[in-house]
């Protein structure tokens, strides 16, 4: 507070709070000091107002600089005590600041863990998005995606009728259905064309399974169109083997207009059916060349061995305007556990494995190859990445379920 700022009410206040004042000089000396001083003056004053001056004096002398001291004093501690708080404040937020930066280096290190790139967000979201991509783009159907639902396989001809292409769709299950009901009941809403293939379901057939025996009995009517050359006649013969397959038929029976038999061209007459299972190759499939996403489809003549089926997915099926599903720069070697149906792949030197959707699809060719000649899993080796896509190489993979998922509307 400054000085102008007292009251007599104030400054009786503070005097009465300061402590005892006593002066240690010699009284006589005090008052000889006194009395030059007056002397100078040379004024005549009596001995009691003198000696009440020389104590006012003394008083004034002694306090004045004291209250001048305690003043400063007071005023030295409030800008301490400002001082103070701000150094408070100043230490409180940097214990904030500190607790603020050790929190974010903790959270950084956490998120850090399944990556290396946090430092650097913008790295971190390109490669996110980069791996979630190739994780989409995978085209079959595995374990972990039904939850619950039904799988149904359809093999659709291609627009120009080449060859039959697996189609897989989930479908809700039905206490009141089985599965062949399903398949029947939802071969009216597949979207072929939608999905660039031919318009080719629902059959032109009624149907009926013996649950029993897994024969299956199909009518077709007398002009049905399944023997119109040579072509139709082997997609539909292929059709019926990858459809039925995925149903556990194990023969089919035909009739005509409930007469047995029916006329299938340059095969003649044919009473019965045993559809042909396993052990094709598998190829990449572009209905429309801008994708980059292929159906994988089986092709040609049963083979003999795996390494036989790999050997041929290098080469493209012009014919069926099939692609190659191995490229040229990836080599392995095969070696086969039958006891437990797995698959070990090696990668050779040089074998050019990332984490991009070619090789997905390439892995998901040689998944599904694996399962058409009866393996259920696959452990590939040497490969110089974790991942691809969803696979982890470092552990065994279990073979798809079923090729070419799509969805129904």
């Amino acid at each position: 507070m400054k000085k102008s700022e007292w009251s007599d009410k104030q400054l009786e206040d503070l005097l009465s709070q300061m402590p005892k004042i006593k002066d240690e000089r010699d009284p006589h000396e005090i008052y000889q000091n006194i009395t030059v001083r007056m002397n100078k003056r040379k004024q005549r004053v009596w001995v009691m107002p003198t000696a009440a001056a020389a104590l006012a004096a003394v008083l004034f002398f002694i306090l004045v600089p004291n209250l001048f001291n305690w003043q400063n004093s007071e005023e030295q501690v409030a800008d301490l005590a400002n001082q103070s708080k701000s150094s408070q404040k100043i230490s409180m937020k940097e214990d904030a600041d500190i607790q603020e930066a050790e929190e974010k280096v903790s959270i950084e290190e956490e998120s850090a863990i399944p990556f290396t790139a946090e430092e650097n967000p913008e790295e971190q979201d390109e490669i996110g998005i980069r791996s979630m991509d190739v994780d989409d783009s995978a085209t079959a159907v595995y374990e972990e995606d039904i939850g619950g639902m039904e799988v149904l396989t359809y093999a659709i001809p291609d627009e120009n009728a080449m060859l039959a292409v697996p189609v897989s769709v989930l479908v809700a299950k039905r206490e009141d259905k089985t599965k062949f009901d399903l398949f029947e009941e939802n071969m009216m809403t597949l979207n072929e064309k939608e999905w660039g293939l031919k318009d080719y379901f629902p059959l032109k057939a009624e149907f009926s399974l013996d649950e029993q025996s897994n024969v299956l009995t199909v009518d077709f009517p007398a002009d049905h169109p399944y023997r119109d050359g040579s072509a139709s006649e082997s997609v539909f013969n292929d059709a019926l083997s990858y459809t039925l397959s995925s149903l556990d038929i194990s023969e089919i029976k035909f009739t005509t207009d409930g007469k047995p038999g029916m006329d299938l061209g340059n095969s003649g007459f044919i009473e019965e059916f045993i559809p042909e299972y396993g052990n094709h190759a598998y190829y990449f499939y572009y209905p429309n060349k801008t994708e980059t996403k292929p159906y994988i489809v089986p092709y040609g003549e049963q083979l003999s061995s795996i390494s036989e089926a790999f050997a041929a997915m290098k080469e493209n099926q012009d014919k069926a305007k099939l692609t190659a599903s191995i490229p040229a720069d990836i080599n392995f070697e095969t070696e086969v556990n039958q006891e437990e149906k797995k698959l070990i792949i090696r990668f050779g030197e040089g074998s050019d494995i990332k984490n991009d959707q070619p090789t997905l699809h390439t892995i998901e060719a040689i998944l599904l190859t694996a399962k058409d000649f009866n393996y259920q899993a696959v452990k590939m080796e040497n490969a110089n990445v974790e991942m691809v896509g969803r696979f982890n190489l470092d552990n065994e993979i279990k073979v798809p379920v079923a090729a070419n998922k799509r969805s129904l509307p």
